[in-house]
């Protein structure tokens, strides 16, 4: 058995990250999907489908702690062709920049940004 297809599950109150991602990295939004636990909201991307779920009941907020300082899965990297566009559209809508664009290695540029809901992206762009 091989993998066929990956997708990142996200939880959110409302459609917060549902609008964040779609407009931040221009990822058309699939018509949602009513649950028996909320509504699932599917953004299409190139190399996986971003899911956040919306649930019925508000779920609680995440505690305020750096992304490497919890275990967990707590950030997520975006491969981009445009880093600087991501950056102003990220921050444009709300997100903080952790830290800034930079060379990490020759032809691959980084920024590490906060997004609402405490979601931390790593946006990568280069050959990788």
């Amino acid at each position: 058995m091989t993998l066929q297809r990956f997708e990142v599950g996200l939880v959110s109150a409302d459609r917060v990250l549902v609008d964040f991602l779609a407009g931040v990295f221009e990822l058309g939004e699939e018509p949602p999907l009513e649950t028996p636990g909320g509504v699932l909201h599917r953004l299409a991307s190139p190399g996986a489908v971003l899911k956040v779920m919306v649930p019925e009941q508000r779920p609680a907020e995440a505690q305020d702690a750096p992304f490497v300082a919890t275990e967990g899965m707590r950030y997520l990297t975006m491969w981009v062709t445009d880093l600087d566009a991501v950056v102003a559209r990220a921050t444009a809508r709300g997100a903080t920049v952790m830290t800034e664009p930079f060379e990490y290695q020759p032809g691959m540029r980084v920024a590490i940004l906060a997004g609402p809901q405490r979601l931390t992206l790593e946006i990568v762009e280069g050959e990788g």
